[in-house]
């Protein structure tokens, strides 16, 4: 008994002291590894948390990929992509789409292909289209060039169309009607020219041609047709009589090809991605409808044959339907000789293809469900030096820049980084919106954000941006360390691409603040950003490098959609030593690394509410006095209100946001959701009152012009469609203006603290 009683207590002194051991060595985890209060920074979150959850990014990544962009490397990519015509649904495209297949797996880069059967259109290979002048007996005075002059020499050109035209030949007289904008008609009528009945022509420029097709039609024309000014697309008003291939001004047979359906994607799969699940309408009764009107592009040398014969009303100087042409501008409908009249004869046809999108995926370490994408579309009218293959030449070469340093070992992104090469852009955004309609619900979700480099040099004068605002600071930062490719520049004291961008278009932006800097536009509806940011809410910008506007007065480089877009013109005329390519490259792949990469959301989000504000002033001042009559004083004030409430719960999310605990993963994800999601806040399930297919209620293309960025779309849609005391339509108006107060407020409501969300009204 003694000796078991001695061995029990020597038994429990020792499990006494393994449990004051334990006790010890407890206590000194929990010091160490505890969970921390929102406001400690001492620590990590969690016992083995991998260090790389909350880690800053590698801030000597940025140089390594900027000193990699190589120009040569795109100047190479740009002729081999130039080389030959790829209109999309045919061989060249599926050419290229394994040309991108494999220089996306060779840069070590995950791939997916994603096809889809669609709607294109191609003129008719037998019985040319042509635009033709007749007297009274049907006996043909001219003729217009059915091709432009080729200095190419290859027989694969798809002459000059416009897309998705119905076939169809029509006679008749001929209206001048300027840009073909809403103005110009409302002139011709208050000056009692008839259109219906009669063909129009109209120039290139100002609004979307699809635009013009559809005005056209609203007001009873049987055809149209559009031509490239010289006004607008030649030297002649600086001096300079050369055109292609000494200089890049346009030649007497250049014609702008392009398409005219109005609507995004696969005509007859709107709101469907475009495969075996896809409900299909037919052609006869797609919505939006398919173009009604026959119309044909021609150039300036066609035209003035045309409009010189042309009697009627005698156009003001002061006009700007008055061009650059040597003639006396006039109306018609009547022409000089009696009994002319204008033959148009088009037989260009629909038909099924397949388009296809190819991404090359660089997997994410620490949120790889986090998308960041950079773009750009591979089809073209003809060769596409410009449009869109300096886009592409220089996506390959940030592609390429970027896996290297992963295969390598000395980087991965925080995000996952995806480059994507869109299929049919050039047809209405098609393989863009197709995915987007087929991902959609996945994206709005984990997409944070979406960089366009349709067009990376259309000019060498200065750097441009169109974006949301959140995109705003990231471009602006990404341009002051990006060195400038313009030596003069330099010389000028001017040495990053910010710099020359800010000399070009200085902007107050932000309320109340005196400094100023470089201006960014809204975004319209031209390029493949359009559907990522209306329907998935994803934010986005669009840049380039471009001429002065200040110099060259014209509405877009002189040889666009051309078969004078070469490879040799973008070497000869833009960028010689591809310095502005490389400098693009540079721009471009710092706002993805930076987005990518940050540990918090790079996004200065109270650029968006000086946004909001400054949409809510332009609409004061045009429509602001309207809006209160009919609204309300009480009503139409409540704009500025949730305006200023939205400014408040951003404020108060910048003060979290700077105070954040950088060591707790769970807080990061959490505010960086925030951030992300905040655009998304904008997108209304039904969409906009007239375009239901539109989801985001402050940025969209104007409704009459698909080129043109509108804030608040869908009250500008409504407002531009009133007439005096219509009740009706200003109920309409009502409704929808509480669809955007109620929006913004929600938005507000996303960057409240999570369980703090809910409020007073306003």
């Amino acid at each position: 008994m003694g000796f078991q009683s001695g061995m029990s207590k020597t038994r429990l002194v020792i499990i006494l002291a393994i449990f004051l051991l334990l006790g010890f060595m407890i206590g000194i985890l929990i010091g160490r590894y505890a969970i921390c209060d929102e406001d400690d920074r001492e620590g990590l979150f969690l016992p083995g948390v991998p260090e790389n959850l909350v880690s800053e990014a590698n801030p000597d990544i940025s140089k390594k990929i900027m000193d990699a962009i190589s120009p040569a490397n795109i100047e190479a990519n740009l002729r081999e992509l130039s080389l030959h015509p790829h209109i999309a649904g045919q061989q060249r495209d599926f050419d290229l789409v394994k040309l991108l297949k494999r220089r996306f797996e060779d840069s070590g880069l995950q791939v997916q292909i994603t096809p889809y059967d669609v709607l294109l259109s191609y003129p008719g290979e037998e019985t040319p289209n042509s635009v033709r002048l007749l007297d009274a007996n049907d006996t043909v005075v001219y003729d217009s060039i059915h091709d432009e002059s080729n200095f190419s020499h290859y027989q694969d050109v798809v002459p000059p169309f416009n897309a998705f035209s119905p076939n169809a030949l029509v006679k008749g007289n001929l209206v001048y009607a300027g840009y073909g904008r809403v103005e110009d008609y409302d002139w011709l009528i208050q000056n009692n020219i008839n259109i219906s009945g009669n063909l129009v022509i109209v120039k290139y420029g100002r609004i979307f041609r699809g635009d013009k097709v559809d005005l056209a039609a609203l007001h009873g024309a049987i055809g149209i047709i559009i031509y490239s000014d010289p006004a607008d697309c030649t030297g002649l008003n600086m001096g300079d009589p050369r055109v292609y291939p000494d200089t890049w001004w346009l030649p007497p047979t250049g014609a702008q090809r392009g398409t005219i359906f109005t609507g995004d994607g696969d005509p007859l799969t709107p709101g469907y991605p475009a495969n075996d699940l896809g409900y299909r309408y037919t052609e006869e009764n797609v919505v939006p409808p398919l173009p009604k009107i026959p119309c044909h592009p021609i150039g300036y040398g066609a035209a003035y044959n045309i409009l010189k014969e042309l009697s009627g009303t005698v156009i003001p100087e002061t006009s700007d339907f008055i061009g650059g042409l040597n003639i006396t501008y006039r109306t018609g409908p009547n022409f000089i000789q009696n009994g002319m009249k204008i033959e148009l004869n088009v037989t260009t046809t629909n038909k099924r293809a397949k388009a296809e999108n190819v991404f090359g995926i660089i997997k994410g370490t620490v949120e790889p469900d986090r998308y960041v994408l950079l773009g750009n579309h591979r089809d073209a009218w003809i060769y596409g030096a410009i449009d869109p293959s300096t886009g592409t030449a220089v996506m390959l070469e940030v592609a390429r820049v970027m896996g290297d340093l992963v295969k390598k070992g000395e980087w991965q992104p925080r995000r996952s980084i995806v480059f994507c090469s869109w299929g049919a852009e050039e047809f209405g955004l098609i393989g863009s919106t197709e995915w987007v309609e087929q991902y959609v619900t996945m994206l709005r979700e984990r997409a944070v954000a979406y960089i366009n480099i349709d067009i990376a040099v259309q000019g060498n004068d200065t750097f441009s941006a169109h974006a949301t605002p959140l995109m705003y600071n990231i471009i602006h930062e990404a341009t002051q360390k990006v060195k400038n490719p313009n030596p003069v520049e330099i010389q000028a004291k001017r040495p990053t691409v910010y710099d020359t961008w800010l000399q070009h278009f200085p902007w107050n932006f932000t309320q109340g603040d005196k400094s100023v800097v470089p201006s960014i536009g809204p975004l319209g509806s031209g390029s493949d950003f359009a559907p990522l940011l209306q329907r998935a809410g994803i934010t986005a910008v669009d840049l380039r490098y471009t001429y002065s506007n200040k110099v060259y007065k014209v509405p877009s480089y002189p040889l666009y959609h051309t078969e004078y877009e070469t490879f040799d013109m973008v070497k000869g005329q833009l960028d010689q030593n591809f310095e502005f390519h490389a400098a693009i490259a540079r721009v471009g792949g710092e706002a993805l690394r930076a987005i990518a990469d940050s540990l918090i959301l790079p996004f200065n989000i109270t650029n968006y509410a000086a946004g909001l504000e400054i949409n809510r002033q332009t609409l004061d001042e045009d429509y602001g006095i309207e809006m209160a009559e009919n609204l309300g004083n009480v009503t139409y004030d409540k704009l500025k209100l949730v305006i200023e409430g939205f400014a408040r719960d951003v404020s108060e999310f910048e003060v979290r946001r700077n105070n954040l605990n950088k060591m707790n993963p769970y807080a990061l994800r959490e505010v960086n959701d925030q951030i992300m999601l905040l655009e998304k806040a904008f997108l209304h399930p039904e969409g906009l009152p007239t375009r239901p297919l539109k989801k985001h209620l402050i940025f969209a293309e104007n409704s009459n012009d698909a080129y043109a960025g509108s804030s608040f779309p869908g009250l500008i849609d409504l407002l531009f469609q009133i007439e005096k005391d219509d009740k009706d339509q200003w109920e309409k108006v009502k409704q929808h203006f509480h669809v955007i107060l109620n929006a913004i407020q929600t938005a507000g409501f996303t960057l409240r603290e999570v369980t703090k969300f809910m409020s007073e009204i306003l």
